[in-house]
């Protein structure tokens, strides 16, 4: 089945086991009780995968919206079921059930590994060393874990090279291409399409919340930085919409309710799209944060909500730039910084350009999604978990 279970030993066992008109139950030897309906078991009837792709063949479609079980019966590891259609017949092993239940006494507590932060983050950030990442799997598990947990990490001495920022991101998994490329190098530039290509200072913000997904992890690696100035700025997104979440609920909730547009766009592309500042799911767990002043495009949303929803964003800026959120890292060359771009704000304090410092400071970055990271992470979890 798509859902393997876990190797081991499984110690609890099915007592009892009723049959109702749209769904069974089955009463379990330490107190639990999971109900199951039809549809459910069918669909995930272990006939119904590919043996080697473990990939859905079953078709919903080809059973009536009202199957039933005509008769069910279990032994110490299964549960086995006659079906009222096309004289099916289906096994489950009874582990599988157990550990995808539904019912409420299965309800799973939150088991997010998520750790906000503020300013204290400077003396507990987790740190990793070039050669570590690149040559050892159990350093790079390790070092995922730390980035998933905090947001953010650096990693040091990292070969002042185009490769070198390449090289760890490649380490995790493919590299998203945006309109930027798919490495770009944060410099200054003549005629610059983007903020970031000027020596001026970058509020913090999220990366592209223009596009339909913005790029999950960002890594920017220090080639050069000898300028006056041009500290990197970092703010635990997370950390902020909690605080919002508990001072402000009214703002919190228009900020997760109500869409707004959000644009780039220069010679060559027009990217847009129409979100919500903060995303977050059916239970209010936080997704993402889109937050980027300089991309935010002009504000469309009816007049009743139109001056209350601008004081719900002006209060979240105003939490961004509150001192006890805001970290500032002086990069040198070697430093690599990667950090969750839907989670982390980054930003940079302005330098100075010219009269001999023109040039000197030079990040080159990359994006990998999350996606792609949080399946290395767990690929690597079987062999050191």
């Amino acid at each position: 089945m798509s859902s393997l279970a876990k190797k081991g030993q499984f110690d609890v066992s099915a007592k009892e086991l009723n049959l109702s008109d749209r769904s069974l139950e089955i009463r379990w030897s330490d107190g639990k009780v999971a109900t199951f309906h039809y549809l459910w078991l069918r669909d995930n009837c272990p006939s119904g995968f590919h043996p080697s792709t473990q990939e859905r063949l079953f078709n919903l479609t080809t059973v009536s919206p009202d199957i039933y079980a005509t008769e069910g019966k279990f032994d110490q590891t299964t549960l086995s079921i006659s079906w009222s259609e096309e004289a099916h017949k289906s096994t489950y092993q009874l582990q599988w059930l157990y550990e995808n239940a539904y019912s409420s006494d299965f309800k799973k507590p939150n088991t997010s590994v998520i750790v906000p932060w503020g300013t204290e983050i400077l003396n507990d950030m987790y740190e990793a060393e070039y050669n570590d990442l690149i040559q050892d799997d159990l350093a790079l598990f390790n070092w995922l874990k730390a980035v998933q947990r905090s947001g953010i990490s650096y990693v040091r001495n990292v070969p002042c090279t185009d490769e070198g920022v390449t090289n760890v991101a490649n380490r995790i998994s493919f590299l998203r291409q945006t309109n930027f490329g798919t490495v770009f190098d944060v410099q200054s530039k003549p005629n610059p399409i983007n903020n970031a290509y000027t020596s001026e200072a970058l509020p913090l913000h999220i990366d592209l919340i223009n596009q339909e997904t913005p790029p999950g992890y960002q890594f920017l690696h220090c080639l050069m930085n000898d300028s006056l100035g041009g500290e990197s700025t970092y703010a635990d997104g997370f950390k902020i919409i909690d605080e919002l979440r508990k001072t402000d609920p009214k703002a919190f909730h228009l900020l997760t309710t109500v869409t707004v547009p959000m644009r780039f766009h220069d010679f060559e592309t027009d990217i847009r799209t129409r979100k919500t500042i903060i995303n977050v799911d059916e239970n209010d767990q936080l997704i993402e944060l889109r937050y980027s002043p300089h991309l935010v495009d002009t504000f469309d949303m009816d007049e009743k909500i139109m001056d209350r929803f601008y004081l719900a964003f002006r209060k979240l800026m105003v939490l961004i730039n509150d001192p006890r959120f805001v970290v500032s890292v002086k990069m040198t060359p070697g430093d690599l910084c990667i950090f969750d771009n839907r989670r982390v704000m980054h930003g940079r304090n302005s330098y100075k350009a010219g009269d001999g410092y023109s040039g000197a400071r030079h990040l080159r970055g990359c994006y990998v999604d999350r996606s792609d990271f949080e399946s290395r992470l767990r690929v690597l979890a079987r062999t050191y978990s």
